[in-house]
């Protein structure tokens, strides 16, 4: 092939790059258009340096997503202990597997201060369309969900997730005059005492006429403590401690 038909190919995709990045960015470069932002996201994404996973840099979450929609993946992020959270997959290719092709980020379409960016693409040999939702965050765009079809969102994930979550025995206790702080590990139940040192395992045992029992490993006398929580909402309940003393437990709003 004619070398300067190379070099005007690559010209020509150079400069259609140079175009799409130049009419992305509005005057002096003070904010990202909607499609700019989608657009980074994907590339910062695939270069490894994605906001989701990582519980290290939240100004990275908060540099695409709306404040609501970042404090829902930053707690995904920093309340998964290492194990697999609500985002069990890729939330940007709706997919835990992949093989992209033929990928397209479509032209946003703006209506005041909302905007829609559809992004299109083959994964494997399944065609997928994924549609961001923008909103202006003072003189920024920011991404506020990210819609997979019907009903199934980026958002109803994790929120979803943090309900199920708000539904365990798991995070900050008011145990009489003290609190503790509980962590699910593995089949267990991690909990350290505020003014304690170390940290106690506690077992579910039983539920029992709709209360629901956890248990602590015997201690060097024989003695168990238990939480029993009045349903399995885990909110509220009394711990009885092995020297015998009742103490009533609830979970801060």
């Amino acid at each position: 092939m004619n070398r300067n038909v190379i070099n005007d190919k690559a010209f020509a995709v150079f400069t259609a790059i140079a175009i799409l990045i130049g009419a992305s960015i509005t005057a002096f470069g003070q904010s990202m258009t909607p499609t700019a932002l989608v657009a980074d996201l994907y590339k910062q994404h695939d270069a490894k340096k994605s906001p989701f996973f990582q519980d290290k840099n939240r100004a990275l979450v908060d540099k695409y997503f709306t404040r609501d929609t970042a404090d829902l993946i930053w707690k995904d992020s920093t309340t998964s202990s290492g194990e697999v959270g609500a985002l069990d997959g890729d939330p940007l290719y709706d997919a835990q597997d992949t093989d992209i092709k033929k990928f397209m980020i479509g032209k946003a379409s703006i209506a005041g201060e909302k905007a829609t960016v559809v992004v299109t693409f083959m994964n494997f040999d399944q065609k997928k369309t994924v549609t961001f939702a923008l909103v202006k965050d003072g003189a920024k765009w920011k991404i506020d969900d990210i819609s997979y079809g019907a009903d199934y969102t980026l958002v109803s994930m994790l929120k979803e997730d943090a309900a199920r979550e708000d539904a365990e025995f798991r995070g900050e206790y008011k145990v009489g005059p003290t609190t503790c702080a509980v962590t699910p590990v593995k089949m267990a139940y991690e909990v350290r005492w505020l003014k304690g040192k170390g940290a106690e395992m506690f077992f579910f045992k039983e539920e029992r006429d709709g209360k629901f029992v956890f248990e602590s490993e015997k201690d060097k006398s024989g003695r168990t403590g238990r939480f029993v929580f009045d349903d399995g909402t885990y909110r509220s309940g009394n711990y009885y401690r092995g020297d015998g003393k009742i103490f009533s437990v609830g979970k801060p709003n």
